[in-house]
């Protein structure tokens, strides 16, 4: 089950911001962030659900005519969650930046028309490490 968080989405955001320490290390959200993201009316994030247990997660910052995807991540053992957390919302054009090293993300992004258009030299530390910018364009899904 895909849901939208609420504020009172206590247990599932704490929950997010454990998975967010475990898969992204030193640049996770923080946990004030998280919440923030939740609260705030130009933000939300999806959390996929089985058993109570979230096992993917989508951040996104809603700028009115496109979104950004601030993360996307999934617990190793539930392949494709990726996927449906994504088409909730290829309603509109799509930003996001992603480690150029990340070749299994760049991969899955390009399955999605996802197009590179530009680089942003050294953005990311621990270790330092250019992002690659995509965007999927609505109208070509």
């Amino acid at each position: 089950m895909i849901k939208k968080l609420t504020i009172n989405d206590v247990d599932y955001i704490e929950q997010i911001f454990n998975l967010e320490k475990d898969i992204f290390k030193n640049s996770a959200f923080s946990k004030e962030s998280t919440e923030n993201l939740v609260k705030a009316d130009n933000s939300f994030i999806y959390a996929y659900l089985i058993d109570e247990k979230v096992c993917g997660y989508l951040m996104v910052l809603d700028s009115i005519d496109v979104y950004e995807i601030l993360a996307i991540a999934t617990v190793e053992e539930y392949k494709g969650i990726a996927q449906e957390l994504l088409d909730k919302i290829k309603t509109k054009d799509i930003f996001l930046e992603v480690r150029k090293s990340n070749e299994k993300a760049i991969n899955f992004y390009k399955k999605n028309n996802f197009k590179q258009i530009s680089i942003r030299k050294g953005y990311y530390s621990d270790p330092t490490e250019d992002a690659i910018i995509m965007k999927m364009e609505a109208n070509n899904e």
